[in-house]
């Protein structure tokens, strides 16, 4: 039994060592803009179910990009609150034939509108089908050959899709995640925002897991060709590609749904292509606020794991790739949903079998990979421009050692709570309340400039 704990504690420490030096070694940072001479057309799909809260900052985001070739589609899924109305009133929208192409397995559509303001931003409005049926929608209705889905409660920086065209340059690159942050760890404009820490507990504790999941765990998947994820909140994606893998599957994770069917269409067909992360093309999303929404969210992240993990049990390392296969199936499987290992499990056998020694010594080293790990994070972040304040780069470093030892402890919730109630209702979405981003009651909060939508 000891073996067993010790192989898969050296397993956990594997993976934790790439997370640490693979980014740590090899990304420099790159806060550059370079605007090529050609812009590529880009089609932003964002689905939008009951986000009256949230929609105008989005759109002001996608007002305010330094880009111009794109078009920008709303899909109003059903919504039954006031995210059309707001949506009509702000855009002064106008119906307009346009048909849809590719797809049809999408849910009725009520109409297609252009708004009279800003010609290149439209808004679908369709009955109520989900979130993998808006983006279907959306993209048969399209029109450009590159795709960025984008969430309601998103805010593209502005240099986003400047960033986006560049990476696109690579022809090889057959889709790209960009970087999501809290929205709510930063203060002024989105043009200019400056990273801040004097956050509740509970957003400080998603800021930092977001750094570590975007600057380290990304970077080094995409390093090693094994990108699990291109997060729903930004990524872009050859419109071609989607069509040829008949668009989004109904799954309350279609973000890595979507992800590891690019990665068989790669293996099938385009052997060449990769998908890669883009950290410097950024948008900014809204985190939950409380404990219930924070429970929500991360019990949908979950089962939508769950459901992806049962859905392509037949494609691992054939039809996935080895790498690919082997982060789905140890790192986000054992170290992940069975993650009671590394944190809980193993130090129980050794305490069982009464080697103490033994115990407290993998407990301290599961206890300083977790902080440097985060350290790290906070050091790569800074190469490309995330700076705090002395003062909060102080509250920092107390909180992250705190965090380790209580919030982070919640994924153990996270991962068993979500599994069970996989097995009970795989296809509850398990919503989200919005707060709004301008609306927090502990600070000022980013702010978005307006440029004439109203």
């Amino acid at each position: 039994m000891e073996w067993i704990a010790l192989a898969l504690f050296s397993t956990f420490i594997l993976f934790q060592m790439l997370y640490i030096f693979i980014p740590l070694y090899t990304i420099k940072g790159n806060k550059d803009v370079k605007k090529l001479k050609v812009e590529k057309g880009f089609s932003i799909l964002i689905p939008a179910f009951n986000e009256e809260k949230t929609i105008l900052n989005c759109l002001q985001g996608i007002v305010n990009l330094n880009y111009k070739n794109f078009e920008a589609i709303f899909i109003n899924d059903g919504s039954s609150d006031q995210t059309l109305e707001l949506l009509t009133d702000y855009l002064d929208l106008r119906p307009l034939s346009r048909t849809s192409s590719t797809f049809t397995q999408f849910e009725r559509i009520n109409g297609f509108y252009q708004s009279e303001k800003h010609p290149n931003i439209f808004v679908l409005d369709k009955a109520n089908g989900g979130k993998a049926d808006a983006l279907n929608a959306g993209i048969a209705y399209s029109l450009r050959k590159l795709v960025i889905t984008l969430d309601a409660d998103s805010i593209l920086e502005p240099n986003a899709l400047t960033v986006m065209n560049q990476a696109f340059e690579d022809k090889k690159v057959i889709a790209a995640g960009g970087m999501v942050q809290i929205s709510q760890g930063f203060t002024g404009s989105h043009v200019k925002p400056k990273p801040v820490f004097n956050v509740p507990g509970l957003i400080r504790y998603q800021i930092i897991q977001y750094l570590t999941d975007f600057y380290l765990h990304k970077t080094t998947q995409a390093k090693l060709k094994s990108i699990t994820v291109i997060a729903g909140a930004f990524g872009a994606f050859q419109k071609q590609a989607l069509i040829e893998v008949n668009g989004y599957r109904k799954t309350v994770g279609e973000d890595l749904d979507i992800t590891l069917r690019m990665h068989k269409l790669i293996k099938a067909k385009y052997k060449k292509h990769k998908l890669i992360f883009v950290p410097n093309a950024c948008c900014y999303t809204e985190c939950p606020e409380n404990y219930r929404g924070l429970f929500s969210q991360r019990f949908r992240w979950q089962k939508g794991f769950i459901d992806c993990l049962i859905h392509f049990r037949k494609s691992y390392f054939k039809n996935l790739g080895i790498p690919v296969s082997i982060y789905i199936l140890i790192d986000s499987l054992i170290l992940g949903t069975l993650n009671a290992y590394p944190t809980m499990i193993i130090p129980i056998i050794l305490l069982i079998t009464k080697n103490y020694e033994m115990a407290l010594f993998f407990l301290a080293i599961t206890f300083l990979l977790a902080l440097s790990r985060s350290m790290v994070a906070m050091v790569v972040a800074g190469r490309f421009g995330h700076h705090y304040s002395n003062w909060d780069k102080l509250k920092v470093s107390l909180f992250i050692p705190f965090e380790i030892l209580t919030y982070r402890l919640l994924g153990l919730v996270f991962v068993t709570v979500g599994t069970i109630l996989f097995f009970k209702n795989k296809n509850s979405w398990n919503r989200v309340d919005r707060v709004g981003m301008n609306k927090q009651n502990y600070g000022e909060g980013i702010r978005i400039p307006r440029k004439e939508v109203g």
